[in-house]
């Protein structure tokens, strides 16, 4: 009788593991959760988020400008 318990117990760990595994690659559980941490991230120190996006601002004028302006 005992056999059939581990079985039971297995199953029931089995369970569980492949809950867990669903959870780390569910989609929108992991955006969730990188959204969750930036917003952390981002109401601790701002200073980091509006200096990268000063750099990518930089960056978008600065190709426009050698687009139209680089040819000769």
């Amino acid at each position: 009788m005992t056999d059939q318990r581990d079985i039971e117990r297995k199953r029931e760990e089995l369970r569980q593991h492949l809950n867990e595994i669903e959870d780390r690659v569910n989609p929108k559980k992991v955006a969730d959760r990188f959204v969750g941490k930036a917003q952390d991230s981002y109401n601790e120190d701002p200073t980091p988020w509006i200096a990268g996006a000063a750099g990518v601002a930089v960056l978008i004028v600065g190709s426009i400008a050698l687009a139209l302006f680089g040819k000769k």
